[in-house]
């Protein structure tokens, strides 16, 4: 093992050690956001199949009353 190959494992290491924090802080960030995008989608989906039921009008007789 040469002084070359001790510095390049040098580094690694430092960078490892520098960068783990923002790419697990980035990883966790991506993931709540597709968290809460996919809530949207299931909430959006669970509103839009329950609306026209819950919007609909009452009849109205012939001569307007309800």
């Amino acid at each position: 093992m040469s002084i070359h190959d001790l510095l390049i494992a040098l580094v690694v290491i430092t960078a490892l050690r520098v960068f783990t924090p923002d790419v697990r802080a980035l990883t966790r960030r991506l993931l709540s956001a597709g968290v809460r995008i996919g809530a949207t989608e299931l909430m959006g989906e669970a509103a839009g199949a329950s609306a026209p039921a819950a919007t609909a009008l009452p009849p109205v007789s012939p001569r307007g009353e309800k």
